[in-house]
């Protein structure tokens, strides 16, 4: 899987490269509403910037994340649950790191983990074993927990589909961690974004003295620019985290403080939903266009698994073998709020030549695939790759 992801990551740094389907960014219509002052107003005239951000000191900040996650989730979190970060990739090294240290050679995990992690275990010469067949939205996953006292990986929700970890999962892996005093760190990057508006998540009620939970407000405004994460962890654990991750990444930028209390602020108050409507409609409308054969459902975050009309080896994409899958032969992750990858898609249907339109008529300003105005008929041509 990660020689897949680094060739992929190769081609697509490389000029004239197939179009994208599974890129990582992707804009929409609410950047300066979620920014706020930020969006027109520079850091200097906002914060001190002669001096260091001290993210961790902030005890505001922790006592913000706390308090929306008592929200959320309607767990007692406190500021010594909270270790806030620049980023999510910075925590997962944090969190590795910390397993080397405390002597772990050998973890637990279900399937699919973010290719980061799975570096970083590589690296640190950390084995990692699967405890599953199948992803754990599938009617045939098979979840088989080992008896010993272990750590386990887990990803809610399985972001490359849009779908989350059903609760009898979870309720399963609480009784073994009951059991076994096993720790349980989940990856909740893409958590806090269900289309259907329900509040909380269902992982925020594993045992709290046994589970770390990593979540990512730039995924949840989709503001990837601005470096923001947070981990929640037993209070036991806090400090020994944050140390080493002070150690290991030092202070963000100041810039990177002043959002993450911006972000806080929305998760408290106004939310995300419009950007949640957003993305549901551009699945509703790229899915009524016909240029997918087959897909899967989703209900959370902004990624969609389907298979295209034509054949994906035309695009560059993520497939199933970049997320230990089988049993989904020419299904690819599409980015919903990636307008050129899904003009380029649609682009494949006849009578339709821009993303949310058929005919000639495109839509106003938009981009087709290759960089012409919307309405001009693009022509996506096979690849031989």
């Amino acid at each position: 899987m990660l020689e897949l992801h680094e060739h992929i990551e190769a081609e697509r740094q490389q000029p004239g490269a197939r179009v994208f389907l599974s890129d990582y960014n992707g804009g929409h219509p609410y950047v300066e509403r979620y920014l706020g002052p930020l969006a027109h107003t520079a850091p200097r005239h906002l914060a001190d910037i002669t001096r260091y951000a001290g993210l961790d000191e902030d005890l505001d900040l922790r006592s913000k994340i706390a308090a929306m996650h008592q929200r959320y989730d309607g767990v007692a979190y406190g500021e010594r649950n909270v270790v806030p970060a620049g980023g999510s990739s910075s925590v997962l090294g944090t969190f590795v790191t910390w397993l080397a240290v405390n002597g772990h050679r050998r973890i637990h995990y279900v399937a699919p983990v973010y290719y980061k992690l799975a570096y970083l275990l590589r690296r640190f010469g950390i084995e990692p074993v699967p405890v599953a067949s199948g992803h754990a939205y599938q009617p045939e996953f098979d979840l088989s927990l080992p008896e010993e006292r272990t750590v386990l990986v887990l990803t809610d929700p399985v972001w490359y589909a849009g779908r989350r970890v059903p609760a009898e999962v979870l309720d399963a892996i609480a009784a073994w961690q009951q059991a076994t005093g096993s720790l349980v760190f989940v990856d909740g990057t893409f958590q806090y974004m269900p289309w259907d508006g329900r509040p909380g998540e269902a992982s925020a009620l594993l045992p709290a003295e046994h589970t770390l939970r990593m979540v990512c407000p730039t995924k949840y405004l989709s503001l990837h620019g601005y470096r923001c994460a947070h981990l929640l962890v037993p209070a036991a654990l806090r400090q020994e985290l944050a140390d080493l991750h002070i150690n290991l990444h030092g202070d963000v930028a100041v810039s990177d403080r002043l959002f993450a209390h911006r972000a806080a602020d929305l998760m408290i108050g106004h939310g995300n939903g419009d950007l949640v409507g957003h993305i549901r409609d551009n699945h509703a409308r790229f899915t009524a266009s016909g240029a997918l054969a087959a897909r899967t459902p989703a209900e959370t975050g902004f990624f969609l698994f389907g298979r295209p009309r034509v054949p994906h080896r035309w695009f560059l994409a993520l497939d199933e073998r970049y997320f230990e899958l089988d049993g989904h032969p020419g299904y690819v992750r599409i980015n919903l709020l990636n307008p050129t990858a899904l003009e380029a898609l649609t682009a494949t249907v006849p009578g339709h030549d821009a993303f949310g339109s058929s005919g000639n008529g495109g839509s106003p300003g938009g981009r087709s695939a290759s960089g012409a105005a919307a309405g001009e008929g693009v022509a996506v041509p096979p690849h031989s790759g």
